[in-house]
């Protein structure tokens, strides 16, 4: 019933564009920040919004920093010189942001959050977040875990993350629901937590020396690598290392949180065991609604979430279509 009724409010605000929905976002300026396009979420997001806002007729500068907050701070206080409608931002450093925040308030320009929200503290400088729930995704990664450690008829196991941007908040957020789910499953511990900034490249040199450093101690059993693209860099590494991969060879179960077209192939060929919806195309067409609805008065909720699922080699199938971006 759940899924039943999550499935039908993401029809609702999915439902296209009318004309009087979003006459008054006609020639509205709005300044898109994103971390780096090059990255698979950040690119399909960007290029998504800036569609369906222009379909709005939004006016839509799409710039990204590289993952340096000095630059994102800069290109905030430009859009503020600027005078820019609205700015629509995914942030690379929670911290480093607040005081463009702040001047973004003062100057009246109102900022929606999008890919992570913010601390709870600092609510009051943005206007909404617009997203999914990251703790969701960490709880679905750590339930599929223990179920794919299970299958292979295991109860305990050593487990390694090779995790995204490290001192983002949704990183944060799903990596504590992944330890609180572990932690009520006391044979499956936690060994290391590593830094893989959303890299494939990165990711997949960061697993090798991780097999190689618990290797002595048992070797490890399962892998969170924490986005699909991740997951590939942790599966290269595995098969590098004359491993087994998946649950019906007895191998590394590896699981990631949100999907993309690489884990989809990786499920449906049995290498990775799950992952989870967090599909840029969906979201960025949520977003580029509510703000339309935004300009046209309404109010937006402080969190409009898009509900998040999980995918295993049982429903893949649902979710292979919005994955494969």
């Amino acid at each position: 019933m759940r899924l039943v009724i999550g499935l039908l409010a993401f029809l609702l605000v999915s439902l296209p564009f009318g004309g009087d929905a979003f006459a008054s976002a006609e020639g509205k300026r709005v300044m898109l920040l994103g971390t780096t396009n090059t990255n698979p979420y950040i690119g399909a997001w960007t290029a998504t919004f800036t569609k369906f806002a222009a379909q709005a007729g939004m006016k839509v500068t799409n710039l990204s920093s590289n993952y340096d907050a000095a630059v994102q701070s800069q290109q905030i206080d430009d859009a503020i010189a600027q005078k820019f409608d609205i700015i629509v931002l995914c942030y690379v450093n929670d911290q480093a942001i607040v005081p463009a925040l702040t001047r973004a308030k003062a100057a009246g320009i109102p900022v929606i959050l999008w890919a992570t929200p913010i601390k709870k503290e600092y609510e009051e400088l943005f206007t909404s977040y617009v997203g999914t729930d990251h703790s969701e995704l960490g709880r679905i990664a750590g339930e599929n875990m223990v179920k794919g450690l299970a299958a292979e008829g295991k109860n305990k196991g050593q487990v390694i993350a090779v995790t995204g941007v490290a001192q983002q908040t949704n990183v944060a957020a799903r990596m504590a629901a992944f330890r609180a789910v572990l932690a009520q499953n006391p044979g499956v511990e936690l060994v290391a937590a590593e830094d893989g900034k959303w890299n494939t490249a990165l990711t997949e040199k960061i697993t090798g020396e991780l097999l190689v450093r618990f290797n002595p101690r048992g070797g490890v059993d399962g892998i969170f690598a924490m986005a699909d693209n991740q997951a590939t860099g942790s599966i290269q590494a595995v098969e590098s290392a004359g491993l087994n991969l998946g649950v019906a060879d007895k191998g590394i179960v590896i699981v990631a949180s949100n999907c993309m077209k690489d884990g989809i192939v990786h499920i449906n060929s049995g290498q990775q065991y799950a992952t989870a919806t967090q599909i840029p195309t969906e979201e960025a067409d949520v977003t580029a609604k509510k703000v339309a609805a935004h300009f046209n008065g309404e109010k937006l909720n402080k969190y409009e979430l898009v509900p998040v699922y999980g995918i295993t080699k049982e429903n893949v199938g649902q979710f292979a279509a919005g994955c494969s971006y």
